[in-house]
């Protein structure tokens, strides 16, 4: 039986702030076409608005309480692992798909690695760690790939191309604000890392054009992430525009291809330009709830693995087995040589090799006095509680509540310097965002920055053990993404601007297809923008879900993890 084919085409980042201008400019012909023939509106992410929350929530329909991803890092015991597929609850919407006979393909979609079999093929998106090789479905698809297209990367490194821009601390009427610095070249090529970005996309359409015949599936999901990386590092806004229009020029080779096809087009969240930081850890060590002391506790072997990786590998160039002999020969010794030792080494290696200690240890925090933490710079913040955290000691009941309400009390009194408004626009309890079996791992609170005119920088550690802190980042997330619905299954609403969430996704494309919809999916089938003939011939049905949805069983290697983390560093996730 033949399908109707669908093509879910993501522009990670992608807000009408952006699109609207070069739509009016007719600088996005493609998408002008597709809207004009179908219907468009504002597609609400997750909270927080980030990749690894928003994909999980479009992979399984389910909110964050239930699949459990709430941010890039999520809690491995008393400690915490580099999200992705294996902590990632819930059935994916395409096993929903396959069991009724339809055939899926996913490129570069977040949070698909390590892949599961599935009737189609898969090629992972972000994280992948850069040694791996296994990140396709089937895993003879790569050396495939790479035969026809050359070597194949799941990410263009920011380091080859982009300027390291020296922050400079500005001034500011809040110390705990930073402004980015000057966008002089620092060894990179702004330009390079735009044309870079641009020939992969190109590329990766190329391949997915391939591969839709050669797996005959009947669904794409391609997720085009240059607008996220050029919004967030790059200083020149016309490379913005120019990835958009990139992006535009691949989905008009879809439309050329298969003018018969249904279109959704999406965003995971959207993008705003910011102008300052918020040094969140400095500010909770000036507040009392983040205490440094002299007590040095051991630094994770992740970390120190990490480093080495960095310093090893991409400045001196060593490859191979006795590259990694030595790493961790060394790395063992640095976990047991005491910190005044360490410490000098530390800084003679930094002074050879700064790019590879762009890092943040956590070693110097003072657990025992810290109240509260945060991990990344994406609003979650943590309770040291007893029984949970590594080094816990605040009580659950009355005396975790004091604290949780002293740290949202004193945080809705920040305010942005460059517009005088509250910095966060809410500052949320878990219990106030999520709700299923795992709500209880979700951060103790959530911050809401993403309206504001600053990014968040979170460092845990005094200077001694932070010898590189530039910023690069120039744009951030907003709440507020995109979609598009256009095709012969979908009303003709060009007028009207519409809401829906990124929930309602996975529940419309099930019922493209007349598959009944999971009772535990969070969203709902966007009847209102299906066409009605459509619609009267397949009514709405519900189905009991999937029990087995756990991701894939696979640990990570220790090497693998420290180049998953040094990726998210990389990138400003971490």
């Amino acid at each position: 039986m033949t399908h109707r084919k669908t093509f879910i085409l993501s522009i990670d980042s992608g807000c009408w702030d952006y699109l609207d201008p070069l739509l009016a400019q007719g600088r996005m012909p493609n998408l002008e076409r597709l809207i004009r023939q179908g219907s468009r509106g504002v597609l609400e992410s997750t909270m927080p608005p980030i990749t690894p929350v928003a994909f999980a929530s479009f992979i399984t329909g389910l909110n964050p309480g239930k699949h459990g991803i709430f941010d890039w890092a999520v809690r491995q015991g008393r400690g915490f692992q580099s999200a992705s597929a294996v902590s990632r609850r819930g059935t994916p919407f395409w096993r929903y798909l396959n069991a009724q006979g339809i055939r899926v393909g996913l490129l570069n979609i977040p949070m698909t690695y390590p892949p599961q079999p599935l009737d189609g093929f898969l090629i992972a998106g972000i994280v992948v760690p850069r040694s791996a090789r296994d990140f396709t479905y089937p895993r003879s698809l790569l050396e495939a790939i790479e035969q026809r297209h050359g070597p194949y990367e799941v990410e263009i490194s920011r380091r080859l191309a982009l300027p390291g821009n020296q922050a400079d601390p500005g001034e500011s009427a809040d110390p705990s604000i930073r402004e980015p610095g000057s966008a002089a070249a620092h060894g990179g090529d702004p330009e390079a890392y735009l044309r870079a970005w641009l020939e992969q996309e190109r590329r990766q359409t190329d391949i997915a054009l391939e591969l839709i015949d050669e797996y005959q599936v009947d669904v794409l999901a391609f997720n085009y992430v240059s607008l996220d990386r050029l919004n967030h590092f790059a200083s020149c806004f016309e490379h913005v525009e120019r990835a958009l229009e990139n992006v535009d020029a691949q989905i008009g080779r879809f439309m050329e291809r298969f003018p018969e096809a249904n279109y959704i087009i999406m965003s995971d969240h959207g993008s705003r330009r910011i102008q300052g930081a918020f040094l969140l850890g400095k500010w909770l060590a000036e507040h009392g709830y983040l205490r440094y002391g002299e007590q040095n506790l051991r630094i994770p072997r992740h970390e120190v693995n990490f480093v080495l990786t960095r310093l090893f590998q991409e400045h001196y160039g060593w490859r191979g087995a006795g590259e990694r002999i030595a790493r961790r020969l060394l790395g063992g010794l640095l976990q047991l040589f005491p910190p005044a030792l360490v410490e000098p080494l530390w800084k003679r290696l930094a002074a050879q090799a700064p790019d590879a200690f762009a890092y943040r240890f956590t070693s110097r925090v003072d657990w025992p006095r810290t109240q509260v933490y945060a991990r990344s710079p994406n609003g979650p913040l943590f309770i040291n509680l007893r029984g949970r955290d590594e080094h816990g000691w605040v009580r659950p009941g009355r005396q975790y509540e004091a604290i949780r309400e002293a740290v949202i009390a004193d945080l809705r009194r920040v305010r942005d310097p460059f517009t005088g408004e509250p910095l966060f626009r809410r500052i949320y309890r878990r219990e106030e965002l999520y709700q299923g079996e795992a709500a209880a791992e979700a951060p103790d609170i959530i911050l809401d920055p993403y309206g504001s005119s600053c990014d968040l920088i979170v460092d845990n550690s005094p200077q001694a053990f932070h010898f590189v802190n530039r910023l690069t980042r120039f744009g951030d997330h907003s709440h507020d993404g995109l979609f598009v619905l256009s095709g012969p299954d979908f009303a003709r609403l060009p007028g009207g601007e519409h809401r829906a969430s990124i929930l309602d996704i996975p529940a419309t494309l099930l019922h493209l297809y007349n598959v009944p919809i999971p009772e535990n999916f969070d969203g709902r089938v966007l009847t209102d923008l299906l066409a009605a003939d459509f619609l009267r011939r397949h009514p709405v049905r519900t189905q009991a879900a999937d029990g087995d949805g756990a991701g894939p069983q696979r640990e990570y290697s220790d090497e693998e993890m420290a180049q998953l983390t040094e990726h998210l560093r990389e990138l400003g996730y971490l």
